[in-house]
């Protein structure tokens, strides 16, 4: 359990604040593909479906995490590397495959590079460190 007498640097509240708007980010992508997947064909309706209830679970996530990374909770760490892995490689495929705009990758890029930078300095891992 984090110390409440400590101070919060600047770091954890920026790493924190990010993954809170990456969750409202998703919010947006999760009600996205509910739209899109209402109009699709009904043979496909169940699969958008899906995509869209992953996207609204992965919001709900990085909201905890974002959370929790504010509150100082160690766990918080290990899940913004995992998100922003994810993310960077989601930028790559985007930039590689044709699948998007190119301003679309560099922006996710940019975006999971900073949060995982964030994540990794020195001020913020002491701030998740846990004193037993």
């Amino acid at each position: 359990m984090s110390d409440v007498s400590r101070a919060r640097p600047s770091t954890a509240t920026a790493a924190g604040a990010l993954m809170l708007l990456e969750g409202l980010g998703m919010i947006a992508v999760a009600v996205w593909l509910a739209i899109a997947a209402l109009g699709d064909p009904v043979e496909h309706i169940a699969g958008g479906l899906f995509l869209a209830v992953l996207a609204a679970g992965a919001a709900l996530f990085l909201a905890a995490a974002g959370k929790a990374m504010l509150d100082g909770r160690a766990w918080s760490r290990a899940a913004a590397v995992v998100w922003h892995v994810l993310l960077l490689g989601v930028a790559l495929g985007t930039f590689d495959g044709g699948e998007g705009p190119v301003w679309l990758a560099v922006l996710l890029a940019a975006v999971a590079i900073t949060g995982f930078t964030l994540v990794l300095r020195r001020s913020v891992t002491g701030w998740l460190r846990r004193d037993e």
